[in-house]
């Protein structure tokens, strides 16, 4: 009986309602409630509102709300504003209009253009020593066919000559001496001319020239627009005084005589190379100013040394010329056409398919037809043979002897009657 009762009704009633009723209400109800209430309740409440309300609000308000505010509200509104508002107004607005017919055809042209299309196949494939003078003409407001000035004038200008310097030279690993191809730089203008870098300049003329080099060297022509005007052209020519002192001007003509005297002064005849002269040309000289080259040049071109003997330059002693003459400024071309190809013409040996001519300072059209002239004269020596061979025997030998002598008195009575009658038998 007890001990039936009592291990029985007390273990079963006690662990049963004891045990059960005690552990469940208290290990439940205490443990779980206090445990639940405490560790939850307070270690939740607590670690949930200190913890995360503290450092949440804390490192929320003040790391978040601050670093966001102010580097991102400072930075983002000032680098937004400026780079985005500014360089979105100006390099879209300008670069984009500009720089992509600028930068973009500029920086990308020129390391694009010069590492990737490389060298014309004419002077790739072919071993021969070449030597060319790049001569640039940096007078002018560069103007549109609007008659406004533009930066994209400006860049797409230089961005073209940097081109051409790269059509006509590449990298020569391993090379000691002078290079395959030497290229010189001159600029000029109304006030001077002045050489940028020399046909014997060690870093790209001289023993090994990698093709990082030749991108700087294009680099270099290419940004001479941000050289030559920091503000931008735009902003420069907006100068009253800057606008007139640049305007081309037939009674301050640029000084396309002197930067020839310097691209002479680079040249020796007995190196035995190919020579060749790339003028570029942003303003006309006056007929005046036109003789007095011709007079100078015309026989040094045809021969390397001034003498003017015929057929000299057949032979591969003279020098060929390529003439390029763009923009408003000159002004060249006629609604975009090549109207004005006799400019100085006694310097490309009366051969009119060396010089081109356009009234816009376009890429493209540059590409199908200056960066073309070039080539065909520098890479195809297409005028070396036949041009050179008849307006260089007789209308040169005899006008230039005669008319040169006394270009006044005797050109009228005597290169009329002989040189006519000569060349007509």
């Amino acid at each position: 009986n007890d001990p039936t009762r009592d291990p029985t009704a007390d273990p079963t009633a006690d662990p049963t309602t004891d045990p059960t009723a005690d552990p469940t209400k208290d290990p439940t109800a205490d443990p779980t409630t206090d445990p639940t209430k405490d560790p939850t309740s307070d270690p939740t409440n607590d670690p949930t509102r200190d913890p995360t309300a503290d450092p949440t609000a804390d490192p929320t308000t003040d790391p978040t709300a601050d670093p966001t505010k102010d580097p991102t509200a400072d930075p983002t509104t000032d680098p937004t504003r400026d780079p985005t508002s500014d360089p979105t107004a100006d390099p879209t607005a300008d670069p984009t209009v500009d720089p992509t017919t600028d930068p973009t055809v500029s920086p990308t042209v020129v390391p694009t253009i010069s590492p990737t299309v490389a060298i014309c196949e004419g002077l790739n494939d072919d071993p021969r020593e070449v030597d060319v003078v790049i001569l640039a003409d940096t007078d002018g407001r560069y103007r549109n066919r609007n008659d406004e000035t533009r930066d994209n004038q400006c860049y797409n200008y230089f961005d073209m000559i940097g081109d051409a310097m790269t059509k006509v030279k590449t990298s020569e690993y391993g090379n000691v001496g002078n290079t395959r191809t030497r290229v010189g730089y001159i600029e000029f203008d109304k006030n001077t001319a002045e050489i940028l870098t020399q046909l014997d300049d060690p870093v790209v003329n001289m023993n090994e020239v990698t093709d990082q080099e030749i991108i700087d060297y294009n680099n270099f022509i290419s940004q001479r627009c941000d050289d030559l005007y920091p503000t931008s052209p735009e902003v420069f020519f907006n100068d009253t005084t800057n606008y007139e002192s640049h305007a081309c001007d037939d009674a301050t003509p640029t000084k396309l005589y002197d930067a020839l005297a310097l691209a002479r002064s680079q040249i020796n005849p007995a190196d035995d190379r190919e020579t060749f002269l790339v003028i570029f040309s942003n303003c006309r000289v006056p007929a005046t100013e036109e003789q007095r080259i011709c007079t100078e040049y015309e026989d040094y071109i045809r021969d390397g040394y001034g003498n003017g003997a015929a057929g000299n330059n057949q032979l591969g002693d003279g020098i060929n010329v390529v003439m390029i003459g763009m923009g408003n400024d000159g002004p060249f071309g006629v609604d975009g056409q090549d109207a004005d190809d006799d400019y100085i013409e006694c310097l490309v040996e009366n051969d009119a398919d060396r010089i081109w001519t356009h009234d816009t300072r376009n890429p493209e059209q540059f590409n199908d037809g200056g960066m073309a002239t070039i080539v065909g004269t520098i890479c195809e020596r297409r005028p070396t043979k036949s041009p050179t061979i008849d307006p260089t025997f007789d209308p040169t030998r005899d006008p230039t002897s005669d008319p040169t002598v006394d270009p006044t008195r005797d050109p009228t009575r005597d290169p009329t009657s002989d040189p006519t009658a000569a060349p007509t038998e």
